[in-house]
């Protein structure tokens, strides 16, 4: 598992407890993490888990990352899917542009994979827009 700290303010420990939102690509992921999510949180997780019951008090989104990564002949990329239904949503409170500048970035040195992230990025974010 990995925590993630996003703040604009310093962060004094990249220790996390009770997430804000929980990526899961996986149905045993779902089911250790899920618990800990904080009441008004958000879980994103991979509809390959099949269907989940949330804790009460979070909101719980299906999203088809792995299918969106197949269907462009990338696997590896599902979370890269994820990561676009995450933009989606918001929780991260950055701007849109941040996302694609970070893909920019990432391959830099392998421009040709820039446009091919940035679809699968849409598409992961396209996911869930009628979960708005």
């Amino acid at each position: 598992n990995c925590s993630v700290v996003i703040s604009g303010e310093r962060i004094g420990s990249p220790v996390v407890d009770r997430p804000d939102v929980l990526v899961a690509f996986n149905r045993p992921s779902l089911e250790k993490f899920a618990p800990d999510v904080r009441e008004g949180g958000l879980i994103l997780y991979d509809s390959l888990a099949r269907a989940f019951e949330p804790p009460e008090g979070v909101t719980a989104i299906s999203v088809p990352a792995t299918e969106i990564a197949l269907s462009r002949g990338v696997e590896q990329a599902t979370n890269t899917a994820m990561f676009g239904a995450l933009m989606e949503r918001g929780e991260l409170d950055l701007p849109r542009e941040a996302f694609g500048a970070a893909f920019e970035r990432t391959f830099a040195k392998k421009p040709k994979l820039i446009p091919l992230n940035l679809e699968i990025l849409e598409a992961g974010a396209r996911s869930v827009r009628s979960n708005l």
